[in-house]
């Protein structure tokens, strides 16, 4: 299980967006995750769950996203706790072949104004 962190400092800033891709292997009827958490640059504190929208369900098994606690692994807050968002694909039993899924994720830029920063994330699973 990997950790991505966005990190951001909370500040006016026009809404931006952008994509990443991100590939997976796994087994028949595995399941993978991913967890999401913010933390705002220098202090060590989280701006909890993420907004999001899925833009393509996966086609050959379900995917999950919930609330989820994170601790982190990286100075300079490693160790600490902090709410963020799991996002879980499990692959259909006997299915084996290439799924696609694709999630906007937003976390706050400007909590005063509500301003988001969307990333797309476009998943492929490479199920054998």
């Amino acid at each position: 299980m990997r950790c991505l962190i966005a990190a951001a400092m909370l500040v006016a800033q026009v809404t931006a967006a952008y994509a990443e891709e991100l590939t997976y292997d796994l087994k028949s009827g595995e399941t993978v995750s991913e967890q999401l958490y913010l933390l705002t640059q220098g202090n060590c504190t989280s701006s909890g769950q993420f907004r999001t929208k899925v833009l393509k369900e996966p086609a050959h098994g379900k995917l999950v996203i919930r609330p989820d606690i994170v601790v982190a692994v990286d100075p300079p807050c490693k160790g600490r706790r902090f709410t963020g968002t799991k996002f879980s694909y499990t692959s259909a039993k006997g299915f084996r072949g290439t799924d696609y899924l694709s999630v906007s994720v937003g976390h706050p830029v400007d909590t005063s104004e509500m301003r988001y920063t969307y990333t797309t994330y476009d998943v492929t699973l490479n199920v054998r």
